[in-house]
Formats: structure tokens, C-alpha cells, sequence
């Protein structure tokens, strides 16, 4: 089915819809009577989260837990700006199996995994490694830990969609990466000239100072945003940013005193 379709199916009806929160009463055409029922699939029991904390993060059984307190909100219309329609499930499948049998040759288990950390090692390099091998071993692995949150935090947030005719030059190695990779070779790079840190003595954090400081004119220098190149919405991502920094500074609990997302 073409995206085109499954988009018109999607839209029908669009305009007089209103976001479930808007609702005054607590039935909507939507959630509460869609016809179809997830199938339950069952999975491996996850590990205990008191003995293995780490191993039940990691789980399927553990994103499910905790997925289906969102869909079970849901589907009793208790969301503020979403409607779920079941109805709809099938054209996402096919859409969706459509696109992986496009892409991929069967078995479909071989695929690889996508996320920020491809991103990262775009071209064959493990850039993120390089990065751990660069620090020397007096800092420990807690450290490690935190530097690595911080750099997939920040990363993560300016990735959106970069516009067609943005691309970013490395610094390191004078090749140029556009959309997701380039944003995340050049969030890389930023992060390690200590732009979205506040600490002098630790240039390799994002904490709350550095963001607080960021201004569209250092990510527009940094992310080599350019007249003929711009990148799309650069206001809109400093503005996240300095965000998260009053984010980091009111939840001094959570983050610390130095508000740090790491």
C-alpha cells in the first residue's frame, strides 16, 4: 500500500476532529470503541528489577510493562493530546512490513539495530569509542557513564529533521555527512569542544551553565548552518536546550547540583 493511501485514510475526517483533551465528557469516537484488539504475544519473563536492574531495562518484557501504562490510558481516553484508533493498525502494518521487505532480504532478524550510536559511527568508524579511549584512566567508569548520557542527551535533542540542503564538514576529517548522521558527527564534535559544558576544568559534560549560555549564532557556528545551507529550525532547537538547562537547574534531586542529565 502507498503512503499516499495509508496518509488519506489517515487524514479523513481529520478536520473535525478535536484532541481528546478538549473533551469534556470522557467518551470519544475513538478510543474507547475501536473495534480491534492487540494481539498478546507472550514474552521471556524479564528479570527480577531488585537483582538485575540493568538486565530488566535491557528486556523487551520491560518496555512492554512499561508501554502498555501509556496505552492503557489511552484507551480509556485519559491522554491530553492523543486518540488511538485501532482501526487504523493494519494500514500502519502494512506500511510499515512494506517498507523492511523494501530495504531487506529475509530473515529479518539480521537486520541491524539504528539509533544514535550508528549515527555516530557513520562511515565505519566507532567514533564513540574513540572517544572512551581518549580519556585516560583516572576517570572511572561512573564518569564514563555520565559523559556518555550526556553526549546521547544533547545529541539525540538536536536531531530533527535537517532540511534538504544542509550538510556538515568534520572538523576531523573534511567529509561531509548531512541528516541525522551529520547532526550527530556534529553534535560529536561540539561536545568535545566543550560547548555544552559550564565546567572549565571538564569540557566533556553538558551540564546546566553551558546550556544556559548557548545562543542561536554559537549552534548556527557550530552546526555550520549557512546562507544556501541552512539548517531547518535552529531557533527551535537552542531554545530546547537552554529549556533543558532550567529543566537540569530546577530538579537539583535528580541532577545534581552541577545539572548534569549524566
Amino acid at each position: 500500500q502507498s503512503t499516499t493511501s495509508i496518509a488519506s485514510g489517515n487524514s479523513r475526517g481529520i478536520g473535525n476532529r478535536t484532541s481528546a483533551g478538549s473533551f469534556t465528557s470522557t467518551g470519544t469516537p475513538l478510543s474507547p470503541m475501536s473495534p480491534i484488539k492487540l494481539p498478546k504475544v507472550d514474552l521471556p519473563r524479564p528479570p527480577d528489577p531488585q537483582l538485575d536492574p540493568v538486565g530488566y531495562l535491557r528486556s523487551l518484557g520491560a518496555v512492554r510493562e512499561r508501554s502498555k501504562i501509556i496505552m492503557d490510558k489511552a484507551m480509556r481516553n485519559e491522554l491530553n493530546h492523543f486518540d488511538v484508533d485501532l482501526a487504523k493498525l493494519p494500514n500502519v502494518v502494512t506500511f510499515v512490513s512494506g517498507l523492511i521487505k523494501r530495504d531487506y532480504e529475509a530473515p529479518f532478524n539480521t537486520i541491524p539495530g539504528h539509533g544514535r550510536y550508528q549515527h555516530f559511527c557513520v562511515g565505519g568508524r566507532d567514533r564513540v569509542k574513540e572517544l572512551l579511549d581518549s580519556w585516560p584512566e583516572s576517570v572511572d567508569s561512573t564518569e564514563r557513564c555520565r559523559r556518555l548520557i550526556d553526549l546521547f542527551l544533547v545529541s539525540v535533542l538536536l536531531d530533527a529533521g535537517a532540511g534538504t540542503q544542509w550538510s556538515y564538514k568534520s572538523t576531523e576529517n573534511g567529509k561531509i555527512y548531512r541528516r541525522s548522521e551529520g547532526l550527530a558527527v556534529a553534535s560529536l564534535e561540539m561536545f568535545k569542544e566543550g560547548l555544552f559544558s559550564g565546567n572549565a576544568s571538564n569540557k566533556f559534560q553538558v551540564d546546566k551553565d553551558g546550556l544556559k549560555a548557548l545562543t542561536v549564532e554559537k549552534l548556527e557556528a557550530g552546526l555550520q548552518s549557512r546562507p544556501g545551507a541552512e539548517l531547518a529550525g535552529l531557533e527551535g532547537r537552542t531554545e530546547l536546550l537552554i529549556r533543558l538547562a532550567g529543566a537540569l537547574s530546577d530538579k537539583a534531586e535528580y541532577f545534581g547540583a552541577d545539572g548534569r542529565p549524566g
